[in-house]
């Protein structure tokens, strides 16, 4: 049987995350308390054990000043005893039928490994969504101007946030947070012990999530008012913290440094009003709240 979770739900839906993701303790609790919501969450009963569970974010799918609601589907797992039953079929299904009901257009989701490319192929899900991989080599920003006020460190504001990612991606179709959905994903970055770089100066604002271990960055996601202000942040960024090797992920379309980097795919988008893929558009999406 297939129902909406309740809030006694939650221990059995956790265990079952924790039997299918590597995460720790720390942010399960986190993303339980901050982003999942019961009646957005389905799960399969079995003889009244929770075996299946399929989460769901409403969000937008933008591009200019045209959007279209969709959802965001995420934390599909089943128990290990259960698998390979079709349950995530079914559950999957059901997760498009409520979203269509409730006017989405589309169902986005990312996989958790390239074999799940297929699964969801299967299912009618279509590779739509590439980031552009950049590897930072020596000399790419000498000629860069540096920021002229300090950069700030684990502090941004959601309206200030959704002002720079809405201003960054206009141009870029891409999938849109509200501002209160961008707080859980800054709060989410730093319960993953990353880190958030802001800048505000004359070239405008810019932010970037980044990781860095063993100095190595890994930078999730840059992006400016200005390709000037989202450059410059970076070369103050990595003149600071001076890594000895620099990665980020960067939109296919646009961005800073546009002519480096290779494309790898992301996330899948299935719509349930045109067989339309999107593809050709290059669309955007990263940090997703999971």
């Amino acid at each position: 049987m297939i129902r909406a979770a309740t809030v006694i739900d939650i221990p059995d839906i956790k265990k079952i995350w924790d039997q299918s993701f590597d995460d720790p303790l720390s942010y399960v609790d986190f993303l339980f308390d901050k982003v999942m919501e019961p009646n957005d969450t389905l799960v399969y009963e079995e003889n009244g054990e929770i075996v299946s569970i399929a989460m769901s974010i409403y969000c937008s799918f933008r591009y200019h000043d045209d959007s279209i609601p969709c959802v965001y589907i995420y934390g599909c797992a089943t128990r290990p005893d259960r698998g390979g039953h079709g349950l995530m079929t079914e559950l999957i299904s059901c997760v498009e039928s409520n979203a269509l009901a409730r006017g989405c257009q589309m169902a986005v989701l990312v996989p958790g490994n390239r074999s799940l490319f297929r699964f969801y192929g299967k299912r009618g899900y279509s590779s739509d969504f590439s980031l552009r991989r950049v590897q930072l080599r020596s000399g790419m920003l000498e000629t860069v101007p540096r920021p002229e006020v300090p950069i700030e460190y684990d502090r941004i504001f959601s309206d200030d946030f959704y002002e720079i990612r809405e201003k960054a991606l206009y141009e870029i179709p891409h999938i849109k947070w509200r501002p209160e959905q961008l707080d859980f994903m800054t709060a989410d970055a730093l319960a993953y012990e990353d880190h958030i770089a802001s800048y505000s100066g004359e070239s405008g604002k810019a932010y970037a999530v980044y990781s860095l271990k063993k100095r190595a960055m890994f930078i999730r996601e840059i992006l400016g008012t200005s390709e000037e202000s989202a450059t410059m942040l970076l070369a103050g960024l990595v003149d600071e913290q001076n890594p000895k090797k620099v990665s980020m992920d960067l939109p296919v379309g646009g961005g800073i440094l546009p002519f480096e980097g290779r494309s790898m795919i992301y996330g899948m988008s299935k719509s349930f009003k045109t067989a339309k893929k999107l593809s050709s558009l290059e669309p955007y999406m990263n940090l997703m709240l999971d």
